[in-house]
């Protein structure tokens, strides 16, 4: 921990007799048996009630024969991957395995905008923010909680279109042009991309969107693209964001990329929905950054560290047992 002063709102009650209900789904690869041990001994268990309502999933796509020699359990086939993967998924009932998804880095949007589907998968009034981290990030959702509810007071998030994250900037959007199920002869393909107004994004590290505008992204018919090449993933959460709004400005340029024999042109992409929605964009940079030298994000663990990235199981465990975080789950007595 670094020697940052103790915040105030780490000793001030919620200010709701409610907690803050979250639906957070985690991206894993389908062999990362170890990750998902740790996040659930050390960061999953003894959340406290009355700070965070918690329902979390693990999201895992399909080994296949082809791709089993990229995983880390080589020397197994894909059926035996899978079938520790359901003995798992059965033993902690925690896990979502999407049978229709290949378990390969270029596939990891379809992860995500799954899981955004799971988490809208109940009313909006039900839930504050549903919310998407790597298998190698740890967040403190007690402080996570405090940081929304204190200092962040004015956030109605089951009533107004909400982003929280640590923002990073692009200007690649995207159409929905690939087939339903992202593949074609068999092979992954990615949606249409061009160029457009630069637009925040936030970057992979624990980020939330409000019930609000869950709900709303999902209302849209075709839906929101989400067959994107990896590394993209977290850019399409903001390309969603921009595309609500900038869409709709007929004076808005997109162009697409320069290509060989062919050169860049201007195009008038179709809004997703029939209204604008100007979602409220929170950087919280402050609350969410790399591990200390891992990323370009990086900096030491905090007293006001929500959600750290590219962090190691044993280094979570580690964390949890740290004297300055103690107390933060309701199984750990604070140490003095």
């Amino acid at each position: 921990m670094t020697s940052v002063p103790r915040p105030g709102y780490l000793d001030l009650p919620m200010p709701s007799s409610e907690p803050l209900v979250i639906r957070l789904g985690i991206m894993c690869r389908v062999d990362g048996w170890e990750k998902r041990s740790a996040l659930r001994e050390a960061m999953l268990s003894g959340v406290p009630d009355a700070y965070v309502k918690l329902e979390y999933k693990f999201f895992v796509g399909t080994a296949s024969n082809t791709t089993t020699g990229k995983l880390r359990s080589k020397g197994e086939s894909a059926a035996v991957v899978m079938q520790k993967v359901r003995e798992e998924s059965e033993k902690f009932g925690d896990m979502v395995v999407l049978e229709d998804v290949e378990d390969i880095p270029e596939r990891i949007s379809e992860k995500r905008f799954q899981a955004l589907r799971w988490g809208a998968s109940v009313p909006k009034e039900e839930y504050d923010y549903f919310m998407t981290m790597d298998s190698d990030s740890f967040c403190r959702l007690r402080t996570l909680a405090q940081r929304l509810s204190l200092v962040y007071s004015n956030l109605k998030p089951r009533q107004e279109p909400i982003l929280v994250g640590n923002m990073g900037s692009h200007d690649v959007y995207w159409e929905n042009t690939s087939p339903p199920d992202g593949t074609k002869d068999g092979k992954f393909v990615e949606d249409v991309w061009f160029t457009g107004p630069k637009f925040p994004y936030p970057v992979g590290i624990g980020y939330m969107l409000s019930s609000d505008l869950t709900a709303t992204i999902l209302t849209a018919d075709p839906p929101v693209p989400h067959h994107i090449n990896y590394p993209y993933d977290d850019v399409m959460i903001g390309s969603w964001m921009a595309a609500l709004k900038s869409f709709h400005n007929a004076s808005t340029v997109f162009e697409t990329p320069k290509r060989r024999y062919m050169p860049k042109h201007q195009l008038h992409p179709k809004p997703y929905l029939p209204y604008v929605v100007e979602a409220r964009l929170i950087d919280d940079k402050r609350g969410r950054h790399d591990f200390w030298h891992r990323g370009l994000l990086e900096r030491s663990v905090s007293w006001d560290t929500a959600c750290v990235h590219r962090i190691k199981p044993t280094e979570m465990r580690r964390l949890r047992g740290m004297r300055e975080v103690s107390g933060e789950w309701e199984d750990m007595p604070r140490r003095l």
